[in-house]
């Protein structure tokens, strides 16, 4: 009787896991029994069924590669989507919060397109939204940039927004706001991008430096 979870462990360990093992020696012992039912000897109903892998060492490139794939995806997604997510939402919900309740922002130049806004509260709320998003980020063993991104991410957010508008005041219609020029986006710029992205990255350094405070320390 062959042993086929051993044919397939020995050809692609470590490439495989168990459940890979299990799926592939059960498909080739089906085959096998089939040829054998037609009346194939047993050799040669070994053969073809070896040969139906084709290359054992493309099929284990296969596989690593496949799971390398899977791996970085599902990271990315700990690592920078959910902790992004999180971020967004906390500033979005505190800013939504603030407006439905009536709080007042300070203007600079109030009655002019180029005022600068400032809602106080929520700058002052950011660096706790920055440092939860470099937490979870962090947290799922992130180095370097995902953890900037995703806690920096509402100002990043705005400046993309910024980017995207610019072109349609200055280039495809200057008629849509004619006092909308470059002091009104420097102001808008200063107010939701340049204030909030130091305010998150208060956030951000102060995680990191707690995280790494020796714990006697703490």
């Amino acid at each position: 009787m062959r042993d086929w979870h051993a044919l397939v462990r020995d050809h692609l360990v470590p490439a495989s896991e168990e459940h890979i093992v299990d799926e592939l020696a059960a498909h080739l012992q089906e085959h096998y029994e089939n040829l054998r039912a037609q009346g194939i000897a047993e050799e040669n109903a070994f053969e073809l069924t070896c040969a139906r892998v084709g290359s054992w060492d493309q099929l284990r490139r296969g596989i690593v590669s496949a799971r390398q794939q899977g791996g970085t995806m599902t990271d990315r997604v700990r690592q920078v989507w959910i902790p992004t997510l999180v971020t967004l939402v906390l500033a979005g919900v505190m800013l939504a919060v603030l407006i439905w309740a009536g709080a007042q922002p300070l203007i600079w130049h109030p009655g002019e397109v180029c005022g600068v806004i400032l809602y106080v509260p929520w700058l002052l709320f950011l660096p706790l939204a920055g440092g939860i998003g470099a937490y979870l980020s962090r947290r799922s063993k992130a180095e370097g940039w995902p953890a900037y991104v995703s806690g920096l991410s509402p100002a990043l957010a705005w400046a993309i927004v910024f980017v995207l508008v610019t072109p349609v005041a200055f280039f495809v219609n200057p008629a849509v706001a004619p006092s909308f020029k470059i002091a009104s986006i420097l102001a808008m710029v200063v107010s939701w991008v340049v204030l909030p992205g130091l305010a998150l990255a208060v956030g951000i350094v102060a995680q990191r430096m707690i995280k790494g405070r020796p714990a006697a320390s703490l």
